[in-house]
């Protein structure tokens, strides 16, 4: 009986470590020649595995686009934890940690209407996820909002701000690669200003000052909170 048991953990230790090789392989695929022109076969090729042993993890590309949707998801988890203590800097770290997956699953924001028309499936997911990140984001301002740290905000501009800030941050990078600039980490930082520039007509100066700096830092390190209120 042990024997078996150790021998089933193992089996699924190695089909849970194939699915994510093929995953990262579709990814740096897509990324590179975009989805339509990559087939399950490149992909297979790509790792050096038949595509019978592809399809016994994926039916078709698909589940694949959807299973990189739900890592790049799950990845962003983390980001948008929500903090007690909420502050500027957790603005920031939502912001600029989702900009950084954006980069890693560059081909979502270069196609995703297209992929969204294409497949119900994962189009459902998607909103799922755009409701919920929309409520977590409303979740860390309203904090603000009570703290007069942002104001000049009535619900209705809120969700606007919030909107804008999913849109451009959604699709700043393919902005910046369409430009000719790339898509680099100073990009990043470039997209994350756009986003914050945003904020500037509603945010405090100094809240505003201290986004400016986090953006000069590590985009996953920065602290989770800076002071809530101007210090005399």
């Amino acid at each position: 009986m042990w024997l078996a048991g150790s021998w089933s953990s193992n089996y699924s230790r190695r089909v849970v470590g194939t699915k994510d090789r093929i995953i990262d392989a579709a990814v740096e695929l897509f990324n590179k020649g975009g989805v339509g022109p990559v087939t399950t076969n490149h992909i297979a090729a790509h790792l050096g595995m038949s595509p019978g042993n592809l399809y016994y993890h994926f039916k078709n590309k698909e589940e694949i686009i959807r299973a990189a949707f739900d890592r790049m998801n799950a990845e962003a988890d983390v980001v948008w934890t929500k903090d007690p203590n909420a502050g500027v800097g957790t603005v920031h770290r939502m912001l600029t940690g989702n900009l950084g997956l954006y980069a890693k699953y560059l081909f979502f924001g270069r196609e995703l209407p297209a992929l969204l028309r294409a497949d119900a499936t994962l189009r459902r997911r998607y909103r799922k996820i755009h409701k919920m990140r929309m409520e977590q984001l409303e979740d860390t301002l309203l904090p603000l909002l009570a703290l007069g740290i942002l104001k000049n905000l009535d619900a209705n501009d809120l969700m606007t701000l919030i909107e804008s800030a999913w849109v451009i941050g959604l699709f700043g990078l393919p902005y910046s690669e369409l430009a000719g600039r790339g898509t680099s980490e100073d990009e990043i930082v470039t997209t994350a200003r756009m986003v914050m520039h945003l904020f500037k007509p509603y945010m405090e100066p100094f809240a505003y000052a201290a986004l400016l700096e986090l953006s000069d830092t590590d985009l996953q390190g920065a602290p989770a909170a800076l002071p809530l209120r101007a210090t005399s």
